[in-house]
């Protein structure tokens, strides 16, 4: 079942978001994206719980 991320739904004033049916690859993008833009360390844990089934 794929799995979406939503910057904003998570807080944030940000258009990204990404949706994978690899939890590996969403986990990865949101990771890359948190530091990248926010400077923030999520770990799988993290972007697991912010992941909603689509």
């Amino acid at each position: 079942m794929p799995k979406r991320v939503v910057c904003r739904e998570a807080g944030h004033d940000c258009d990204f978001s990404v949706q994978s049916e690899d939890e590996a690859e969403l986990i990865e993008f949101v990771q890359q994206h948190a530091e990248t833009m926010h400077n923030l360390q999520l770990s799988e844990s993290d972007v697991r719980g912010l992941a909603v089934s689509v």
